[in-house]
């Protein structure tokens, strides 16, 4: 396990550190992911100074919990600004994303400092381009393409879309009906939750939803309105797929299982944004499990992502050693490309990543995602 926020002992303690900054959910419902971004962050990290830092100096880490709250992840974010940090990544979330994307690059102003990979699919934040914030992540449309891809190859006619009424959700509906436009199809139902939707009203949704009788659902809704959907969709035999967005498979795959019983969400559809953990013929992968070997920490998706997210700062830091500091960090992100194991990041003028990375997962009873194959072509629904 990780001990203290300053890492690496190969580093000469005497040098100043070299701070990035991280807010994510550590506490909460959410924590699960937040809580595997950290650990290929501080892995990353780890790496970094055991090769000797950045210009000599140690990179200390510095993370704040936010418990998926955006008003507390503001908050943090304008604390790690104090604090001396150069970069910030983590955020999980629009809401969080956006609120500090708000510090980070008042309106009217210059951004004050970057924000790297923040952990959200939502094109809102794409497009029109948020001065400052650098996204490495497949946003909605990519996954929604990589979904109906997939499930167009099981023979799916009949799609049934669920989403929360807010930022992630809005991209979701609006993309997915456009992905389906372009295979000739109207979804069967389209359900929209308000943020202060109850449980009943969730029942409700659902119950029109199954009345419809679809033979997929897509769920663009958070981790435990998903669990909802998902509980009552089963218990009435609604779909024979259900498919969700890579921050919430994150969190539903850390479910365990009742007793001895297999995982209760086994059978789920995930997008997922990063290569399979366990893919190890990927470089990045071979990278980071080797880094694993060496200084520990726990693998997953969630964990991968946050291990690549900081392996583009450390790489934007070094490309600053004669001049470290946050506006050197903005341009180099802007303007540079950084060669990874077996991956390119070019940012450019957009601030995302021209073909990032989507695959689909199958969350499987004992609890691990699986790359799932397309199906045979003789199987019909």
């Amino acid at each position: 396990m990780f001990a203290a926020c300053l890492l690496g002992a190969a580093v000469a303690t005497a040098a100043p550190p070299v701070v990035v900054g991280m807010t994510l959910p550590l506490s909460g419902p959410e924590a699960p992911f937040g809580t595997a971004l950290r650990d290929g962050a501080r892995l990353a990290i780890e790496r970094a100074n055991a090769a000797g830092g950045v210009a000599g100096r140690p990179i200390e880490l510095a993370l704040r919990d936010d418990g998926a709250d955006p008003r507390r992840a503001a908050a943090n974010a304008g604390q790690l600004l104090q604090a001396g940090a150069l970069v910030l990544g983590g955020a999980p979330g629009a809401a969080s994303t956006r609120a500090v994307a708000e510090v980070l690059s008042p309106p009217g102003s210059e951004p004050l400092a970057a924000l790297v990979a923040p952990a959200t699919s939502a094109d809102g934040l794409r497009d029109p381009v948020r001065p400052g914030v650098f996204h490495l992540r497949a946003g909605v449309a990519e996954q929604a393409n990589a979904a109906l891809l997939h499930l167009d190859t099981l023979g799916i006619e009949r799609y049934a879309l669920l989403a929360q009424d807010d930022e992630l959700g809005r991209s979701a509906i609006e993309r997915l009906q456009f992905e389906l436009t372009r295979i000739a199809i109207r979804p069967v139902s389209i359900e929209r939750l308000l943020a202060a939707a109850t449980a009943a009203d969730l029942r409700a949704a659902m119950a029109r939803v199954c009345g419809v009788q679809p033979q997929a659902i897509i769920l663009a809704l958070g981790a435990a309105a998903a669990a909802k959907a998902l509980g009552v969709s089963r218990a009435q035999q609604c779909a024979r797929q259900h498919l969700v967005f890579s921050e919430t498979g994150a969190v539903l795959a850390a479910h365990l299982p009742v007793g001895r019983g297999p995982h209760p969400f086994a059978g789920l559809l995930v997008t997922q944004v990063v290569p399979h953990p366990d893919q190890r013929m990927h470089p990045l992968v071979d990278e980071f499990q080797r880094a694993r070997a060496a200084y520990g920490g726990s693998s997953s998706h969630g964990a991968l992502e946050g291990y690549l997210a900081l392996r583009v700062v450390v790489e934007a830091l070094r490309s600053c050693e004669r001049s470290l500091d946050r506006r050197c960090v903005l341009r180099v992100l802007g303007a540079r490309s950084f060669d990874l194991p077996g991956m390119k990041v070019q940012f450019g003028a957009a601030q995302r990543q021209p073909r990032p990375f989507v695959e689909i997962n199958l969350l499987d009873a004992g609890g691990r995602l699986l790359l799932r194959p397309p199906a045979p072509p003789s199987e019909t629904p």
